[in-house]
């Protein structure tokens, strides 16, 4: 069985089982191993003995580096943003959640001979950008600020929510797919054209992590068509429990983000998740803060790429992942 066949009968991403065989993820949750349990119609005993060794992985030390994870063979499109990674040494790529911040990196990274991938989230990363070769490219994911200093010769992209303050970086703003490309993305998963792509692609607000998980549900359910998915995420009530596979979910990649702000933030993305659009003085209104404060919390929601202009001045709206998931996500 191929990893893709793999992922495709377990529902787990490609990239996910990646992570695992090469160390990358050491604390895979029960649900992923019981998944690719069932598609390998893993024994009772042979099960145990998954659950073991991923217990085992998890107290274990991290390695100093990394190699980047295996990219996936499906990546479309994004031709602009790689040409503008392959000049430049410094760059911070940032956007909302499941935009493919990640993705983009790893992708870039496979024509870079000495290529590092550091999760920001685990360990010590002073320590083990000392193990680095001056000279490597540093992919820094996951990062939630600046990074310590680095050696000026070393080459580093930085992945993050947030437009983080770097010397010297250029500033990748990575937005949604445009609608042809994910379109594209979409069949290049199923590996079939389909005209109802357009219409998924839409409902998936053209946010990679989304179409990666609508392409691998049908890829993994023969049964199933896009025109049959497309009916499913046209509930709006029923739209993130879709967009959820193996262990991929936008649901709980949106839970992140929002963990991560203000609580006079979540408040303002609770009052304005039913409205079209809204101002500075709609969010004062609507939180009881002045409008000065409420400036200030419209500044950390663009911070976090969760609202965009909605056209006019001092207009602004909620990306519709997030406000999916504010009015129909689980409490």
């Amino acid at each position: 069985m191929t990893l893709r066949d793999l992922a495709d009968a377990s529902g787990v991403s490609a990239r996910a089982i990646s992570d695992m065989e090469r160390g990358h993820s050491t604390a895979p949750q029960q649900r992923t191993l019981d998944a690719l349990a069932a598609a390998l119609t893993l024994s009772p005993f042979d099960r145990a003995a998954l659950t073991e060794a991923a217990a085992a992985a998890k107290s274990g030390l991290s390695r100093t580096a990394y190699a980047p994870p295996r990219d996936v063979p499906d990546f479309t499109g994004r031709a602009a943003e790689l040409a503008l990674l392959s000049t430049s040494r410094r760059v911070v790529i940032h956007g909302q959640p499941g935009v493919g911040k990640t993705a983009l990196a790893v992708h870039a990274a496979a024509a870079v001979p000495q290529a590092h991938f550091l999760d920001c989230r685990a360990g010590d990363l002073r320590a083990r950008l000392q193990k680095i070769p001056a000279a490597a490219l540093v992919i820094l994911d996951n990062a939630t600020a600046a990074p310590v200093p680095l050696p000026p010769a070393t080459a580093v992209w930085i992945t993050s929510r947030r437009r983080l303050p770097v010397d010297g970086a250029t500033h990748l703003h990575l937005k949604p797919l445009p609608p042809p490309e994910s379109a594209a993305l979409l069949t290049a998963i199923t590996g079939t054209p389909d005209p109802a792509a357009t219409e998924v692609a839409a409902y998936c607000g053209h946010v990679p992590l989304a179409l990666r998980i609508a392409g691998n549900r049908i890829a993994g359910r023969p049964g199933w068509t896009m025109t049959h998915l497309a009916a499913r995420l046209a509930d709006e009530p029923r739209r993130l429990a879709t967009l959820t596979a193996g262990d991929l979910s936008v649901e709980a990649t949106l839970a992140q983000a929002f963990a991560a702000l203000s609580a006079p933030a979540r408040a303002l993305c609770q009052a304005i998740a039913k409205l079209p659009d809204f101002t500075p003085g709609i969010a004062a209104t609507v939180t009881g803060l002045p409008e000065s404060e409420a400036n200030d919390v419209i500044a950390e929601l663009i911070d976090h790429d969760l609202i965009h202009p909605a056209g006019e001045a001092e207009s602004y709206r909620l990306h519709p992942l997030p406000r999916m998931n504010i009015l129909f996500g689980v409490r």
